[in-house]
């Protein structure tokens, strides 16, 4: 009887360890790695519009004008009148409910590189992982992170005329960049930059802190919060600045000593900020 048992127990092992390997060898097959390196050298293309779902985004300077992809979605690349279109599309439908297999774990990345004399507008979404804009000028960017995921968005050392960015939980920073006008909202996300000019526009951050360091001192936008508190210091002595704080129910506290009542010099330069319940901080 034991012996008729550990026999059984032996097959069973045996069938179990054959079938994980043929799934797993089935899966590796159906998940297969999509790659795609192209190049584009139509000169009449000065606009991107790219939507991703669960892949890392990379927006650089670059000499050519490259897509360069690395992921398990399908990626369908058209050209519409002046822009090239670049959207990732999920196929796919996990009917496995917890996974465990390793195949199915692959994250992508696409890098798109674009000379900044030919490009002057983009359009992106993301639903999951971050977006990067590294090293470009472009005159309008228009970020789109309206899915309840988390997308992050980093923006640095670039220079945008007039960026637009909408986003549920989408932390969005900015780090040694120019912005002419800003439109930023997010609902339940932090907003942060250092080194940076805002030249105008508006941050609004619903339930979370606006935090902005070592600002350039020509810096001029409005602000609001909701549950959070703004913060803004100066990379250097402020000259030309006005500021008009209202905290509704927190404190405005100004603890740079360059500005008496709320001014220094003409005041050209104004800051308009506002809080529900948090605290505003000039530093």
């Amino acid at each position: 009887m034991k012996k008729l048992f550990l026999s059984g127990l032996s097959l069973f092992v045996v069938c179990f360890l054959l079938g994980c390997i043929m799934w797993f060898g089935f899966e590796k097959q159906n998940n297969k790695i999509n790659t795609i390196d192209k190049t584009f050298t139509d000169k009449s293309i000065d606009s991107l519009n790219y939507r991703g779902i669960t892949t890392k985004v990379n927006i650089v300077k670059g000499d050519k004008f490259t897509v360069n992809y690395r992921g398990q979605c399908k990626v369908n690349i058209s050209k519409e009148d002046n822009e090239l279109r670049v959207h990732e599309i999920n196929e796919k439908v996990d009917n496995y409910g917890l996974n465990f297999n390793p195949f199915r774990q692959i994250y992508g990345e696409v890098t798109i590189t674009m000379p900044s004399e030919q490009i002057d507008d983009i359009k992106v979404s993301n639903t999951v992982r971050e977006v990067n804009i590294q090293n470009i000028n472009i005159k309008n960017a228009d970020l789109s992170m309206t899915e309840s995921n988390i997308s992050r968005v980093n923006i640095n050392n670039s220079s945008i005329g007039k960026l637009v960015h909408r986003g549920l939980k989408s932390p969005v920073h900015f780090n040694h960049s120019e912005i002419l006008d800003a439109n930023i909202k997010t609902n339940d996300a932090n907003i942060t930059g250092q080194q940076s000019l805002i030249k105008g526009g508006v941050l609004s951050a619903k339930d979370g802190v606006i935090n902005l360091s070592k600002m350039d001192i020509d810096s001029a936008f409005k602000a609001s919060t909701q549950h959070g508190d703004i913060k803004m210091s100066y990379n250097k002595k402020p000259e030309d600045t006005l500021l008009k704080l209202n905290p509704e129910k927190g404190k405005a506290k100004v603890n740079n000593q360059s500005f008496e009542n709320d001014r220094v010099g003409s005041g050209n330069n104004v800051l308009e900020f506002y809080t529900l319940d948090g605290d505003i901080h000039i530093n």
